[in-house]
């Protein structure tokens, strides 16, 4: 059979598995960045559970480990603390990020005023969760997930904030509230709340129209930062990709002469030439550890696109109907990362396998394919997508 999808905790499931029996693991697993609230990203994985990768993983087989950039260090560490050679990281960089970052300049001014600040503290309005909770019902009620409402707003992930029970939540603006209010059929007798909460225009009397007050205090001081335009946080560009390596079973030329395993398929992941161009091989260019998405806002930083690897984020074909995942890569990357590391007719491991991204791209390359996954609405939706891919 071409795959293998197991239900459970993967560290019980991998303790299962034989030793030295997988070729390759391509793995997008929990964050540690509590995403939308959720229990199961409150932490990047344990060391005991690269460990049990480490051991069913064949001498020289390669790791693949998506990771954000607030806690790669954390991955790679435990990674590298299982016994795995930390090799090289990739970055996939796309144009698409929504920056999360506190106004300073804003809560200087409640700071000042001897107000609690607007935004520095973890508190949330309680209407703010009462109005998430109203949307989440309208949602379910009406069939519709946040995918389709992320989709009728061209949005990526909003309508997580707007529908959460957990961190982040946020309150539509009233224009868009009205747009949800004739998809999802409900009344307006939330139309006032809403309107106070997520208006994007400031009343009279805020801390917006006290800001001159606040950088006139800073003309004449001298003793702060530049008072507008500064924030906390940068807006998300990328995510990097550990790679990391078994260490082989002598030289890597007798390892992947005896298991298959060691080295990069560079041949099939050269990247094609824009054009003919003089004296480059028909073969392409060698692979880098840059990918991206082809967005106009990256090719216009790095020029020539076709110098690197690109594949757009996961189009809601790409996702397929009724996958409600909220991480779903797109199938392209992953073909392309499977592909990379994994032998002809190698199997991949994906021990933290959500919808299933890496298995349908792992049958569509011709390997075989083992999953793990905890949810069963999750594996579910796995199981159909690879079932569709290795048709």
């Amino acid at each position: 059979m071409m795959f293998d999808i197991r239900r459970g905790d993967c560290l019980a499931l991998l303790r299962q598995m034989p030793e030295s029996s997988i070729d390759s693991i391509v793995t997008d697993p929990p964050y540690g960045l509590s995403f939308m609230g959720q229990q199961w990203d409150h932490d990047v994985p344990g060391v005991e559970v690269w460990a049990e990768c480490f051991r069913v993983l064949k001498p020289g087989g390669h790791l693949l480990a998506f990771a954000g950039t607030r806690t790669q260090h954390r991955m790679a560490q435990r990674i590298e603390d299982a016994g795995f050679q930390i090799r090289d990281m990739i970055a996939w960089a796309y144009g698409s990020g929504f920056p999360k970052s506190c106004n300073v300049t804003e809560s200087m001014e409640h700071y000042l005023a001897g107000e609690p600040p607007a935004v520095v503290t973890p508190f949330v309005r309680p209407d703010v969760y009462r109005i998430t909770a109203f949307l989440r019902a309208a949602r379910d009620k009406a069939g519709w997930t946040n995918r389709q409402i992320d989709a009728l707003f061209g949005t990526n992930g909003m309508a997580g904030h707007w529908t959460t029970a957990g961190s982040q939540p946020q309150v539509p603006s009233l224009p868009q509230w009205k747009v949800l209010q004739e998809a999802l059929g409900f009344g307006n007798e939330w139309d006032a709340l809403v309107a106070e909460i997520g208006a994007k225009e400031r009343p009279e009397g805020s801390a917006q129209d006290a800001k001159p007050r606040f950088l006139q205090s800073l003309e004449k001081t001298r003793v702060s930062a530049p008072a507008d335009g500064w924030g906390t946080g940068l807006k998300p560009a990328l995510e990097p990709i550990t790679v990391a390596r078994k260490p082989p079973k002598g030289s890597t030329v007798h390892n992947v002469r005896a298991l298959g395993t060691g080295a990069l398929n560079i041949r099939d992941c050269r990247v094609p030439f824009a054009g003919n161009e003089s004296g480059k091989s028909e073969a392409g260019r060698w692979p880098a550890n840059l990918l991206h998405d082809g967005s106009e806002e990256v090719t216009g930083v790095l020029g020539e696109a076709a110098r690197f690897f690109y594949c757009p984020k996961a189009s809601k074909q790409d996702r397929e109907a009724g996958n409600s995942h909220p991480t779903v890569k797109p199938t392209e990357l992953m073909r392309y990362l499977c592909r990379l590391v994994t032998p002809p007719g190698g199997t991949v491991l994906d021990p933290f396998m959500g919808s299933g991204s890496t298995g349908k791209a792992a049958v569509l390359e011709g390997f075989r394919f083992v999953g793990c996954e905890l949810s069963d609405e999750y594996a579910d939706i796995a199981m159909a997508r690879i079932q569709r891919a290795a048709a």
